[in-house]
């Protein structure tokens, strides 16, 4: 679901709720014919400005944060289905075997990665500028621009052992299947006199990973949090938690 329809969504959802709450809000007249009943919904005079200012802020932080959830939610599955491709890969195509390299647990790699695997794959006689021209990706803005994605270098190295190649590319970039040339170039230099370096740059890859999920979260969450503080102020001004959860409704105004 895209951003837009979702946020649309969750704000109908938002009216909606409103509306159930004013069959709570109700204020009976009797007049000399009939008793009929009229919804109110009077703010006090000395909170009307506090009350006005947090519904604006509610709508900006509602929709910002509503955006961006759905943003980073439709991004889950994408590393759902790279991790589960990873775990894939052990034991799978030709190894060269011998000594490994001692990949680091925190990586997520189903198994040690073999130093002749990993100079196979640095050791390519192509540059990243020349697998990018000689496997061109014409349905990608992105690679059409010069960058390098994981397919072309897989390709480019067709006959290499699979979990070398991921890992590799693993570390041009954080979490994507997209890399920046130079960047990719520098570290394919790098680990052609060193492919040790490639644990190095996997922890790096991993951690930066890490933290840049951790604190999308964490802001997500404080959006979230205060566009719900907002809320409360715009339209709940009184509650408090002692009044119970299940009063809500009767402090709409």
């Amino acid at each position: 679901m895209k951003p837009f329809s979702t946020a649309v969504t969750l704000l109908a959802c938002f009216f909606a709720f409103l509306e159930c709450c004013s069959a709570f809000v109700v204020d009976t007249k009797t007049s000399s014919s009939r008793s009929t009943s009229m919804q109110r919904h009077v703010i006090p005079a000395e909170i009307l400005e506090e009350v006005e200012g947090s519904r604006v802020q509610f709508f900006l932080w509602f929709f910002g944060a509503s955006g961006a959830s759905s943003i980073a939610l439709s991004a889950f599955p994408t590393m759902y289905s790279r991790i589960s491709y990873i775990q894939s890969l052990k034991g799978e195509g030709p190894s060269l075997g011998g000594e490994t390299i001692g990949v680091s647990p925190i990586c997520g790699y189903p198994e040690d990665l073999s130093v002749k695997d990993i100079e196979k794959v640095t050791n390519n006689r192509m540059t990243i500028e020349q697998m990018v021209k000689k496997f061109p990706e014409e349905d990608n803005y992105l690679a059409s621009k010069g960058y390098v994605t994981y397919s072309v270098f897989e390709q480019a190295n067709n006959g290499a052992n699979p979990l070398a190649i991921r890992a590799v590319f693993d570390t041009f970039s954080q979490s994507t299947d997209v890399a920046e040339p130079r960047a990719a170039q520098e570290n394919l230099d790098i680990y052609k006199e060193d492919p040790y370096a490639v644990n190095g740059g996997l922890i790096k890859s991993k951690i930066t990973g890490y933290a840049t999920v951790f604190t999308l979260l964490f802001l997500l969450g404080y959006a979230n949090f205060t566009a719900c503080g907002h809320g409360r102020d715009g339209w709940f001004h009184y509650w408090t938690f002692s009044d119970g959860i299940q009063n809500i409704p009767k402090f709409w105004m």
